[in-house]
């Protein structure tokens, strides 16, 4: 390479899946919590892969609202990967994706081979919340106006549009589209083939977002209240 410089190794994905998403706490998931969702997931992409477990380097999965702890660990062990050291990364917003970048630098830097790597996370399990009568929330994530700790998203995207110059209409209609889009492409099996089924404490199996409405309409969400009046 000129310069002396040395080529990075390239990062490729060589498999990809995901469970389907439910709704908090009244959903078909409630009952099923971060750790069983991660084993279903990894030990499909493992097997999709076509990798022996013994040739995977490292485990990376990313989770928000478990407390602490490793679940990456913990899933390796749990499916027999015990030589696969596992690591935890928690930056709440986009985790999952910095797991992937994490694992891809972690190629490209030679440092390992194949990484599985991903996010796990279940709100209806979530050991955050009530503590004395309270809402509580980690040390770790201490609150500012600009972002409390339990509407975060909300109150970060309300700032964000108001700095945009984004006004309800315009948000209403985006997300009108983007609802009718997801289920329109769920109701036509589109996300059939990425899925791996979760297996249900009835016996049955959970296959399919619930979260896409199909019957929403302009009138309904602009009927929803705002979080800043």
């Amino acid at each position: 390479m000129p310069g002396g410089e040395e080529a990075m190794n390239e990062a490729v994905i060589v498999a990809s899946t995901r469970t389907a998403i439910g709704r908090a706490h009244k959903g078909s998931l409630a009952g099923v919590d971060a750790f069983a969702l991660a084993q279903v997931v990894v030990r499909e992409v493992l097997e999709r892969s076509g990798l022996p477990a013994d040739e995977i380097d490292d485990l990376v999965l990313a989770e928000s609202l478990q407390g602490g702890g490793v679940i990456a660990r913990h899933t390796a062990v749990a499916l027999g990967m015990n030589n696969v050291p596992g690591m935890a990364n928690n930056r709440h917003c986009a985790a999952g994706l910095s797991a992937i970048q994490i694992a891809a630098g972690s190629i490209m830097a030679g440092m390992d081979r194949a990484v599985i790597a991903g996010g796990t996370e279940s709100l209806s399990n979530m050991v955050f919340g009530t503590k004395g009568g309270e809402m509580w929330m980690s040390p770790s994530h201490p609150e500012t106006p600009q972002a409390p700790a339990f509407d975060m998203a909300l109150t970060v995207g309300e700032n964000t549009a108001r700095l945009a110059g984004i006004d309800r209409l315009a948000s209403d209609q985006w997300a009108l589209q983007s609802h009718l889009r997801a289920a329109s492409s769920r109701d036509n099996g589109l996300f059939n083939e990425e899925i791996v089924p979760v297996p249900l404490p009835d016996g049955s199996s959970f296959t399919a977002d619930e979260h896409p409405r199909a019957n929403s309409t302009l009138e309904r969400l602009s009927s929803l209240p705002v979080l800043h009046p």
